[in-house]
Protein backbone atom coordinates (compact mmCIF):
# COMPACT_ATOMS: atom_id res chain seq x y z
CA UNK A 1 0.00 0.00 0.00
CA UNK A 2 1.55 3.51 -0.41
CA UNK A 3 1.55 5.43 1.92
CA UNK A 4 -1.37 8.95 1.94
CA UNK A 5 1.93 11.52 2.09
CA UNK A 6 3.79 9.22 -0.61
CA UNK A 7 0.60 9.37 -2.79
CA UNK A 8 -0.08 12.97 -2.06
CA UNK A 9 3.44 13.95 -3.65
CA UNK A 10 2.96 11.47 -6.38
CA UNK A 11 -0.54 13.21 -6.74
CA UNK A 12 0.98 16.50 -7.01
CA UNK A 13 3.51 15.59 -9.77
CA UNK A 14 0.86 14.10 -11.88
CA UNK A 15 -1.40 17.90 -11.01
CA UNK A 16 1.86 19.62 -12.06
CA UNK A 17 2.63 17.48 -15.02
CA UNK A 18 -1.15 18.56 -16.27
CA UNK A 19 -1.23 22.27 -15.54
CA UNK A 20 2.28 22.14 -17.04
CA UNK A 21 1.32 20.77 -20.90
CA UNK A 22 -1.98 23.41 -20.19
CA UNK A 23 0.07 26.23 -19.34
CA UNK A 24 2.79 25.24 -22.56
CA UNK A 25 -0.41 25.14 -24.87
CA UNK A 26 -1.87 28.19 -23.51
CA UNK A 27 1.66 29.75 -24.61
CA UNK A 28 1.76 28.07 -27.74
CA UNK A 29 -1.68 29.55 -29.11
CA UNK A 30 -0.36 32.72 -27.87
CA UNK A 31 2.89 32.45 -30.41
CA UNK A 32 1.27 30.50 -33.00
CA UNK A 33 1.02 33.32 -35.76
CA UNK A 34 5.11 33.88 -35.36
CA UNK A 35 7.50 32.23 -37.76
CA UNK A 36 10.15 29.91 -36.33
CA UNK A 37 13.07 32.18 -35.23
CA UNK A 38 10.10 34.38 -33.66
CA UNK A 39 8.43 31.54 -32.20
CA UNK A 40 11.70 30.65 -29.82
CA UNK A 41 12.57 33.78 -29.18
CA UNK A 42 8.69 34.74 -27.98
CA UNK A 43 8.90 31.20 -26.04
CA UNK A 44 11.59 32.06 -23.85
CA UNK A 45 9.98 35.31 -23.07
CA UNK A 46 6.24 34.27 -22.51
CA UNK A 47 4.26 34.06 -19.07
CA UNK A 48 2.52 30.36 -19.79
CA UNK A 49 5.59 28.93 -21.48
CA UNK A 50 7.71 29.24 -18.98
CA UNK A 51 5.03 28.90 -16.23
CA UNK A 52 4.50 25.83 -17.96
CA UNK A 53 8.12 24.73 -17.55
CA UNK A 54 8.58 25.30 -14.29
CA UNK A 55 5.46 22.95 -13.46
CA UNK A 56 7.11 20.52 -15.27
CA UNK A 57 10.47 21.09 -12.56
CA UNK A 58 7.81 20.99 -9.86
CA UNK A 59 6.89 17.58 -11.56
CA UNK A 60 9.74 16.17 -11.65
CA UNK A 61 11.11 17.48 -8.01
CA UNK A 62 7.75 15.64 -7.00
CA UNK A 63 8.22 12.43 -9.09
CA UNK A 64 11.59 12.04 -7.94
CA UNK A 65 10.75 12.01 -3.93
CA UNK A 66 8.32 9.71 -4.95
CA UNK A 67 10.69 7.30 -6.92
CA UNK A 68 12.94 6.99 -3.38
CA UNK A 69 10.63 5.21 -1.68
CA UNK A 70 8.28 3.80 -4.09
CA UNK A 71 8.31 0.95 -6.95
CA UNK A 72 8.61 1.81 -10.20
CA UNK A 73 6.07 -0.55 -11.58
CA UNK A 74 3.21 0.91 -9.45
CA UNK A 75 4.23 4.42 -9.43
CA UNK A 76 4.68 4.70 -12.94
CA UNK A 77 1.03 3.07 -13.40
CA UNK A 78 -0.50 6.32 -11.58
CA UNK A 79 0.89 8.99 -13.15
CA UNK A 80 -1.44 8.23 -16.23
CA UNK A 81 -3.27 9.82 -14.89
CA UNK A 82 -2.30 12.82 -16.77
CA UNK A 83 -4.08 10.98 -19.65
CA UNK A 84 -7.09 11.62 -17.84
CA UNK A 85 -6.81 15.11 -16.20
CA UNK A 86 -5.13 16.90 -19.57
CA UNK A 87 -8.07 15.93 -21.60
CA UNK A 88 -10.57 16.75 -19.27
CA UNK A 89 -9.07 20.09 -18.59
CA UNK A 90 -8.92 21.22 -22.31
CA UNK A 91 -12.71 21.07 -22.70
CA UNK A 92 -13.19 23.24 -19.74
CA UNK A 93 -9.87 25.35 -20.73
CA UNK A 94 -9.95 25.52 -24.71
CA UNK A 95 -12.85 24.20 -25.33
CA UNK A 96 -11.92 21.34 -27.20
CA UNK A 97 -14.60 18.31 -27.47
CA UNK A 98 -13.62 15.00 -26.54
CA UNK A 99 -14.96 12.39 -29.26
CA UNK A 100 -16.89 9.05 -27.55
CA UNK A 101 -13.54 6.80 -28.25
CA UNK A 102 -11.76 9.19 -26.30
CA UNK A 103 -13.62 9.05 -23.46
CA UNK A 104 -14.13 5.23 -23.97
CA UNK A 105 -9.92 5.41 -23.28
CA UNK A 106 -10.39 7.27 -20.24
CA UNK A 107 -12.36 5.09 -18.58
CA UNK A 108 -9.77 2.00 -19.74
CA UNK A 109 -7.35 4.13 -18.28
CA UNK A 110 -9.07 4.49 -15.01
CA UNK A 111 -9.89 1.04 -14.84
CA UNK A 112 -6.15 0.74 -15.18
CA UNK A 113 -5.19 3.26 -12.77
CA UNK A 114 -7.72 1.33 -10.29
CA UNK A 115 -6.42 -2.32 -10.97
CA UNK A 116 -2.70 -0.72 -10.30
CA UNK A 117 -4.35 0.28 -7.15
CA UNK A 118 -6.02 -2.93 -6.25
CA UNK A 119 -2.86 -4.42 -6.75
CA UNK A 120 -1.13 -2.71 -4.12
Amino acid sequence: MIQPRILIVLLGAVAFSAAGQLLLKSGAQQLAHLGRIEFLAGAARNTYVLSGLGAWMASTICWLYVLRVTPLSIAYGLTSLTYVLVPLASVYVFGEHIRRLHVAGIVLIMIGIACVLSGE
